[in-house]
């Protein structure tokens, strides 16, 4: 009741203010017209004078001026005065034609630019004083503050916005809008210098990078947003690295690769990661071909609540599928999926399947039911060293997991099926390599003739579950000390994004039995990489936080290969990407060998696993205590 009152009230000000502006314009106009020596018979038209007020205010209202913001007035809402002044106008002159008024022309066209002009400055009086207040320049007057509600509330958080560009320019269009936001914009921060002193809805460039110290405190900046989602790694460090010691926050726009709904907006702002930091030289996919083998079809995500699983998910949407079936065995990670999708999923149907890819018969059943026309398979077991300690898991999982989903795919017709490989498959020393080097075959054997096979072999993601860089964050938080299995171990790294971009891609440019590899440039050492989060994170390596070396995990070694001896590396179309061709078949006895594997997987014979993973793949080197290892290796 009270908002309604409130809401009546300022309706009823717009009204008396344009009643005054129409009053004034229409007396101004006689007196510009005939100055102080007007005839007896002007003096007899002013008489007209309320009605025009009242004819004036009932076009206006009818032209819908008094059902908006004055403080938001937008171009749109000066067109529609213009409207209202040429139909009132319009409505005057028939009116005083009629009445045979003989009003001079002059006065008519005064009358229509000084209603326009007086209208005009009431409606943007408001928005110049609140744009005033978000570029930092303060409300001269205390009651003028307090009477267009600009007062800082409790919660409202100054924020600096680093980049002048469309990304910024959004942002701050929709702190404007919106001031419930709790977001008051008080400069923008740009290193072109052509836009310095230039003004975006009101707010101000103040400045380069080297500026941000000074401005933050002139200004009182709570925040700081980086609003670049095209910005690199290299390119965000130096801006963090200024921050740093400001006590301050900094939020950042992701890759607008990963926003699905258009311009960005405030509610895709997220707190800084160190992956952001971390990250190589943008590596610009290309999605060419993309959009019209996703679009409008059926996409099936196995593994969907995990890391690669639930990014390809939200990339997925930006294509529009008709439908994403989300199947996964963990049901609170699903879960979490769908209810973050849902909101922006357009017209793409999400539907929530929990299964587990080693049920066939369940696989089958979805298939008979959902009908998937394009099938991401990244439901598998990762963990090297958990691997290590439950190759049954390994075996179940990874390999006979990704033969059902080939099969199934296979029957029922799936137009692509894009499977998730890494670079430990390569001369693997880790069951979980070893596993993954299996599935690798089946990828690779050509026998799957109904449906479109390919695999995506890459290395190391930051910021993924389990990944080096949380466990570091980790015993950073609790005072250290950071470890690292070896000096000298090194791992190709790259980010979710781009993992998942280049599945996508992948998936475009397949014919049937490749691998896929991306060009992930040189191996990073994981001491360096240490040091640096640890520098990131505020602290000195070796001083605030020590670095112990423990020693290498079972399966491990100390780098990655990308490529086999018996693999041959091949260009494709897109130059960051190659496709693996191999020298050699995959074992004729490949269905017998895994056959095998899967009775010891049941029975959980952990070295007759070994064993036969051996056999099948000779380059294989287990991890064994030093007393049973000869004994593997015989196969006794």
């Amino acid at each position: 009741m009270r908002r309604r009152l409130e809401s009546t009230w300022v309706i009823l000000l717009k009204v008396a203010s344009d009643a005054l502006a129409f009053g004034l314009a229409l007396g101004g106009s006689f007196f510009l017209r005939f100055g102080t020596h007007m005839p007896p018979a002007q003096y007899d038209q002013l008489k007209w004078l309320p009605a025009v007020v009242v004819l004036k205010t009932l076009v206006f209202a009818a032209f819908g001026n008094y059902g908006t913001l004055w403080r938001y007035t937008s171009i749109d809402d000066l067109l529609r005065l213009l409207r209202s002044v040429v139909t009132a106008s319009a409505v005057l002159v028939v009116t005083w034609y009629v009445t045979d008024v003989r009003v001079p022309a002059s006065v008519v066209v005064l009358d229509a630019l000084l209603t326009l002009v007086f209208c005009g400055l009431a409606r943007l009086a408001p928005r110049l004083l609140r744009e005033r207040m978000a570029g930092g320049g303060g409300v001269p007057f205390p009651f003028l503050r307090a009477l267009f509600a600009f007062p800082r509330r409790g919660n409202e958080r100054r924020v600096l916005v680093v980049g002048a560009g469309d990304a910024g320019e959004s942002l701050v269009r929709e702190m404007t809008r919106n001031d419930r936001l709790g977001y008051l914009p008080v400069g923008f921060i740009d290193d072109d210098p052509a836009k310095k002193g230039l003004r975006i809805h009101g707010v101000k460039v103040r400045g380069n990078r080297d500026d941000i110290p000074r401005i933050v405190a002139r200004h009182e900046v709570d925040e700081i947003l980086i609003a670049i989602p095209s910005a690199t790694a290299e390119e965000i460090r130096p801006i963090v690295d200024i921050c740093r010691g400001l006590d301050i926050k900094i939020k950042i726009l992701p890759d607008l690769a990963s926003l699905v709904n258009g311009p960005p907006r405030l509610s895709d702002l997220r707190e800084l990661r160190i992956e952001d930091l971390l990250g190589r030289p943008r590596i610009d996919l290309g999605t060419e071909g993309v959009s019209s083998y996703i679009r409008g079809k059926r996409v099936l995500v196995t593994g969907a609540g995990g890391s690669i699983g639930s990014e390809l998910c939200r990339q997925l949407l930006r294509f529009q599928p008709a439908e994403i079936q989300l199947f996964g065995r963990g049901e609170n990670s699903i879960f979490a999926i769908y209810q973050e999708l849902n909101p922006r999923r357009g017209e793409t149907k999400l539907v929530e399947v929990i299964g587990d890819v080693i049920n066939k018969r369940k696989l089958e059943g979805v298939f008979e039911r959902l009908q998937p026309q394009i099938v991401f398979h990244a439901g598998a077991d990762k963990h090297v060293p958990l691997m290590e300690l439950n190759p049954d898991e390994a075996v179940l999982n990874n390999i006979l997991g990704t033969r059902n989903v080939l099969e199934v795919c296979d029957s029922f017709g799936v137009e692509k099926v894009v499977c998730i490989s890494t670079d430990k498959a390569v001369n693997p020393t880790s069951v979980m390599g070893c596993c993954k080097r299996v599935a690798e075959y089946y990828v690779q054997s050509g026998r799957y003739r109904n449906t479109v096979v390919a695999a995506v072999r890459f290395g190391n993601v930051l910021g993924s579950r389990g990944s080096v860089i949380p466990l570091f964050q980790k015993q950073i938080e609790r005072g250290g000390p950071v470890t690292v299995t070896h000096e000298e171990i090194r791992r190709y790294f790259m980010t979710i994004p781009e993992a998942v971009a280049l599945v996508i891609q992948a998936g475009a440019m397949a014919e049937g039995g490749e691998i896929f590899v991306l060009d992930m440039g040189e191996p990073v050492k994981i001491a360096d990489l240490a040091r640096r989060v640890i520098r990131l994170s505020g602290y000195e390596p070796d001083k605030d936080i020590p670095i112990v070396y423990v020693g290498l995990r079972p399966g491990e070694k100390l780098s990655e290969e990308l490529f086999g001896v018996s693999e041959r590396k091949e260009r494709t179309s897109h130059p960051k990407i190659h496709k693996v061709t191999p020298l050699a078949d995959p074992p004729a006895d490949l269905d017998e060998k895994v056959a095998t594997l899967i009775r010891q997987a049941v029975d959980m014979d952990d070295l007759g696993i070994r064993r036969t993973l051996k056999e099948l793949v000779p380059e294989y080197q287990p991890y064994l205590p030093p007393e049973v290892q000869s004994w593997v290796t015989r196969g006794k």
